[in-house]
């Protein structure tokens, strides 16, 4: 895209807000609209007006009247954006698209615009159909030609105010009905009639009361209460009791919907001052609101008007001899309440409540006006008046009023809940005014209160350095700051409860423990030091402190606690105290005593060591020395016998005992750096590239793997054989971490390590090529991280591996002069590296990975000197030799063998053991017979690597070595190849 077209996007959406963005990288190409520069003025004008607008608008044009909208229109879309924009109107809001349509219609065919006032439309933009309320318009867009091209629409989602106004209607009916009760059969008929005419909010109702003359009332769509509804819980002392209804009701009355209510709630109808409920109350969940946060505080508050009312008539229905007792009830009510009588609202009659909210003033006979002339133009009059003309009465909740309180103090600001029920006489004439509230101002400052301060501590908090913490009166930690996250990189909610114990130091966690446990006993202040794991794994000491906030009964209400890193202050106070001793002398009796705790140490881990090496080296060889005894003494017996028949069997299974205690060496000499290596200059590049197919075959299918060979490689010395081991070990190490399937990554890159980075890994400085092994698989724990190299360790199940791999790998690499890290983490995967010391010179070939080097064809004979202090070992390379059509020259030591080089023999080929006694190793016998022979052609024949002689890259050309054991036709060719050269 050009600069130019980027500025013309950018005219047409403009601002950065989300839905400029996604226009502006909107494919308008395919579309019907066509290119952005195409479109009429007529819907670019609207666009860039509904674009910079805060007030929710969409738009919709052309023939399908493709949507657009902007970001305050986001949430009436809900699951529906991002992929409503550009789409047809009719996809977008299919479900009510018919319910609009002939607005549409009214709007694209006349250019008529629309108005509607909270309509009713039932979205599914949280995957369900949902009781929604619009006030919206609609209104004509004229394209280019005059012609009425798509519209505009300006709403604004009135759901919470309708719901709202909804319930409060239902509550003030509710308390209509129920104020003029008597008995509990009014009670019932009144709280049945108020919430049947809300079928909206509970599509059914249905209420039981407790006690010997138990009554009930259903609803009007059916005889529900005789259901079996599960009223127990209620009866053990429940607040609430969800109840599905399936299997319940078999076709529950549906309200004011087309769908039946899928669950019910039971709620206690418990009257004020008694501890069991008086009734229950059950409501049908609206279907259209499943999720509704405030239905259940909403039915609550019906339960207690109901409750409200029970108590009421059973007051009033005792006898009349109690009337007595009754007033003074009146009198003693938490309520204030009041008689009026006449137009004028004289007083009547007033309780001690009521006389206290308007401060001890002497008010019977006076008209209202007269009595709290404070109160005038705050509209408590007026509504007096009302209630008295209409007979209707008025319930006001949360109602601010400015009133004198104290006898010659201002008048104050209060909040009450109250109703004015009218007075009827017999001929149901309104004669007077019951007045009932309560004074709420308290409760609602509280919340107030709370609220403010729950915003400022949460402010405060979050700005805090300091870890902050909250914790609920038992002591469950429920709420943590940002630093607290950040420090532990735990992910939000994973530290609630016990949780938070997952970051303390083990070796703390029960100190710490004990110390908030006797805090939360006596209330008293918490304080304990321990430490906190950080995100990287590094410990450090932190001092917790909280303090208890009381409740107004004196309870603990909550804690509050932070915690501050003292890892620092702790480390200096412990060095000043050091410093504050006797120096000398506290410096060489510690230098003493470190000195024979480390060497202890070292003993310990070398004994532990060499304990567990020894033992499963013992394991494994007693296994493999018993298959060949085994099998030879079998052979013995077969031969004595003359049963010739079975002895290949035999043959073959010491064969293969003793080719696996070989490779049990080979790993060994690995692991302790001993084993002989034919360092070559190689690519890793190429190496990789040769094994990749065998790689692939190994791990199979189900694992995808991908090569990342870095441009430029530098090379390495090293030995490639070993190397294609290594390599191999760690991708089957990594497949098998993968059960399920996964990604395997093999890269490679140049790395230049600083004295820093040098020391991380315990190399020296310097320039190294890295090898990169990358798994998804099930990753390891650091402990068993801390032990991967450890000889004969293991997490696979018994007889799937030998423990002896990485150990092996370990060992060569730094053998090689290199190093081997770990990187791992459970459930993530594991990185394998190896770093290899860069090689200046050129990359020599190297055999792919299985394939073996073409055998030599037969020799013409020739004369081979054989120098070994090993009888045995000495005889069958002379066998070898002699039936290969060579001579052979036998010797035990070095010098024997360096006389024989000294006279006038003919020796065509030197094979010699590197460790020879009497005096002279192997290579100290061929550099001499060199100075006597400089073409003498040389075989080195070791089973403990002498590499300070042979390895390591240093053989002369002529020179070749071979480990024992060795594979007898393999050295009869390495004979023939080295003669025939």
């Amino acid at each position: 895209m050009t600069t130019q077209d980027h500025d013309a996007l950018r005219e047409l959406f403009p601002g950065d807000s989300e839905m400029s963005e996604r226009m502006r990288a909107h494919d308008w190409a395919s579309t019907p609209l066509g290119p952005p520069e195409h479109w009429p003025a007529g819907l670019k004008v609207p666009l860039r007006m509904m674009l910079t607008s805060r007030f929710e608008m969409w738009l919709g044009w052309g023939e399908d009247m493709a949507f657009f909208y902007n970001d305050a229109y986001r949430p009436t879309l809900g699951v529906k954006h991002p992929d409503a924009l550009g789409r047809p109107t009719r996809e977008v809001w299919g479900e009510i698209f018919d319910t609009l349509k002939d607005r549409f219609d009214l709007v694209l065919n006349d250019g008529q615009a629309t108005w509607d006032k909270a309509l009713l439309l039932l979205l599914e933009r949280s995957g369900y159909p949902e009781e929604t309320y619009h006030t919206f318009s609609y209104s004509p867009l004229m394209g280019d030609d005059g012609a009425v091209g798509g519209l505009m629409c300006v709403v604004s989602e009135e759901t919470e105010r309708v719901v709202s106004e909804r319930r409060l209607e239902t509550l003030g009916t509710l308390a209509a009905a129920l104020v003029p009760a008597r008995t509990r059969a009014d009670v019932l008929a009144g709280a049945l009639a108020a919430l049947d005419a809300n079928r909206r909010d509970f599509p059914f109702s249905t209420l039981r009361l407790f006690g010997a003359d138990e009554t009930q009332a259903g609803a009007a769509d059916g005889d529900l209460a005789e259901i079996d509804w599960p009223l127990d819980p209620i009866l053990a002392g429940e607040s609430l009791v969800p109840t599905p209804l399936a299997g319940l009701i078999e076709a529950p009355p549906m309200g004011d919907w087309a769908v039946p209510p899928t669950e019910a709630i039971i709620v206690p109808v418990t009257k004020p001052g008694h501890a069991a409920p008086s009734g229950a109350l059950v409501l049908a969940r609206n279907p259209m609101r499943p999720h509704d946060p405030e239905i259940v505080g909403f039915a609550q508050l019906l339960a207690g008007q109901i409750a409200s009312a029970l108590a009421t008539v059973d007051i009033q229905g005792a006898e009349v001899a109690e009337s007595e007792r009754l007033r003074q009830l009146f009198e003693q009510s938490p309520s204030f309440i009041a008689v009026l009588r006449g137009p004028q609202h004289r007083v009547e009659l007033t309780n001690a409540a009521y006389l206290q909210l308007i401060a001890h003033r002497d008010v019977l006979g006076m008209a209202i006006r007269e009595a709290v002339p404070e109160v005038e133009g705050q509209g408590f009059f007026e509504l007096l008046d009302q209630v008295y003309a209409t007979g209707e009465p008025f319930v006001g909740a949360g109602v601010p009023i400015t009133i004198q309180r104290t006898p010659g103090a201002a008048p104050e600001p209060r909040f009450l809940d109250f109703v004015y029920q009218p007075i009827r006489n017999a001929d149901g004439a309104v004669t007077g005014i019951f007045v009932e509230g309560i004074d709420v101002t308290a409760s609602y400052e509280a919340v107030v209160a709370l609220r403010e301060s729950e915003a400022q501590f949460r402010t405060l908090a979050e700005a805090m350095p300091n870890h902050v913490w909250t914790a609920t009166p038992d002591g469950s930690l429920d709420w943590f700051n940002s630093q607290v996250y950040a420090y532990s990189g735990a992910a939000q909610g994973d530290l609630d409860g016990a949780a938070w114990g997952s970051i303390v130091h083990p070796d703390d966690l029960d100190h710490a423990g004990a110390q908030w446990s006797a805090a939360l006993a006596s209330g008293s202040v918490y304080e304990a030091e321990f430490r906190l794991r950080r995100t990287d794994g590094v410990w450090r000491w932190h001092i917790a402190r909280a303090v208890a906030v009381p409740a107004e009964d004196g309870k603990v209400a909550r804690w509050i606690g932070t915690n501050t890193d003292i890892h620092d202050q702790k480390a200096a106070i412990e060095a000043l105290a050091d410093l504050n001793a006797t120096l000398e002398q506290l410096v060489d009796e510690r230098t003493a005593e470190l000195m024979v705790a480390e060497e202890a140490l070292r003993q310990s881990q070398k004994m532990e060591a060499v304990g567990q090496l020894t033992g499963g080296i013992a394991h494994d060889f007693n296994n493999l020395l018993a298959a060949i005894s085994g099998s030879l003494e079998l052979l013995s017996v077969r031969l004595a016998a003359g049963r010739l028949e079975a002895l290949p069997r035999y043959i073959d299974s010491a064969q293969t005992a003793a080719k696996r205690a070989a490779s049990l060496t080979q790993r060994l000499l690995a692991f302790s750096r001993r084993q002989t290596l034919d360092a070559k200059a190689i690519n890793l590049n190429r190496l990789i590239a040769d094994m990749e197919e065998l790689i692939r075959r190994t791990v199979g299918p189900s694992i995808v793997m991908e090569v990342v060979g870095s441009g430029g490689l530098w090379q390495t010395l090293v030995d490639p054989n070993q190397l294609e081991n290594a390599l191999l070990n760690l991708c089957i190490n990594a497949r098998d971490a993968m059960p399920d399937g996964g990604r395997l990554t093999i890269e490679t890159a140049n790395k230049w390590l600083d004295d820093r980075s040098a020391r991380e890994r315990d190399l020296t400085p310097g320039q190294y090529v890295s090898l990169c092994v990358t798994d998804t698989g099930t990753g390891m724990t650091p402990e068993v991280t801390a032990r991967a190299f450890d000889p004969f360790f293991t997490t696979k199940p018994l007889g799937q591996g030998t423990g002896l791999g990485l150990s092996m790998i370990y060992g060569f690499v730094r053998q090689s002069g290199g190093q081997v890290r770990i990187y791992s983490e459970v459930g993530q995967g594991t990185t394998m590296c190896l770093y290899l010391p860069r090689h200046f010179g050129d990359a020599e070939e190297v055999n792919p990975a299985g394939q073996a080097a073409p055998g030599a064809e037969p020799g013409g004979g020739g004369s081979v000197l054989v120098i070994d202090d090993e009888p045995t070992i000495r005889m069958l390379i002379v066998e070898v030799l002699e039936e290969a059509g060579y001579s052979a020259i036998e010797c035990n030591d070095g010098p024997g063998g360096l006389k024989v080089l000294q006279s006038n023999a003919q020796v065509d080929l030197l094979i010699t053991d590197v460790g020879l006694p009497g005096g002279m190793n192997g290579r100290q016998v061929a550099d001499a017979g060199r100075v006597l022979r400089p073409d003498l052609k040389v075989l080195f024949i070791t089973g403990y690597a002498e590499n300070a002689v042979v390895g390591n890259g240093h053989l002369d050309p002529g020179m070749q070595v071979v480990t024992k054991p060795f594979d007898i036709r393999a050295l009869g060719e390495k004979v023939r190849e080295m003669i025939d050269r």
